[in-house]
C-alpha cells in the first residue's frame, strides 16, 4: 500500500479553504494510506488551544483526523525531522504547504505534493 505523510499546515490550508484532503488525496494517490506523527497532532493541538488566527482550523483538523480514524505514528523528535526521515525510510510522499520543509525533502528528492486553493494536489 502506499503512503502518505501529511503535515500540519497542508492540513489547516484544506480546512481554511474548505477542501476536504482525503477526498483530494484519494483522486490523485487512490488507496493511499494517510501518515502522520503524534508530533503532527501536539501541532494541532496546540494551535486549536491558542488565540492563534487557525484555532478554528486546527480543531475542526482533529475532528477530521479522528473521523478519518487517522491515527498518529509515536515519534518525540522535530515534527520536519520525522517527516523526512520517514518519508526517506518509507519511500512516500509529504504532502506539505510548508516552504522550508518543501526545500528540504526536494533537496533530499522526496516526492512532494501541496494542496492549492482549489483542493488539487499538486
Amino acid at each position: 500500500m502506499q503512503s502518505i505523510i501529511v503535515d500540519t499546515s497542508a492540513i489547516i490550508f484544506a480546512i481554511e479553504n474548505r477542501k476536504d484532503i482525503f477526498a483530494s488525496i484519494e483522486e490523485s494517490m487512490p488507496g493511499s494510506q494517510v501518515l502522520i506523527s503524534n508530533g503532527i497532532m501536539e501541532e494541532l493541538e496546540m494551535i486549536s488551544a491558542s488565540r492563534n488566527e487557525n484555532r478554528k482550523a486546527a480543531k475542526a483538523a482533529l475532528e477530521l483526523l479522528a473521523k478519518h480514524n487517522i491515527k498518529a505514528l509515536k515519534d518525540h523528535s522535530y515534527v520536519d525531522d520525522w517527516i523526512v526521515r520517514e518519508s526517506k525510510m518509507r519511500k512516500c510522499a509529504v504532502c506539505t504547504n510548508d516552504t522550508e520543509l518543501k526545500k528540504k525533502l526536494k533537496a533530499e528528492k522526496i516526492k512532494v505534493v501541496s494542496v492549492s486553493w482549489n483542493g488539487i494536489l499538486r
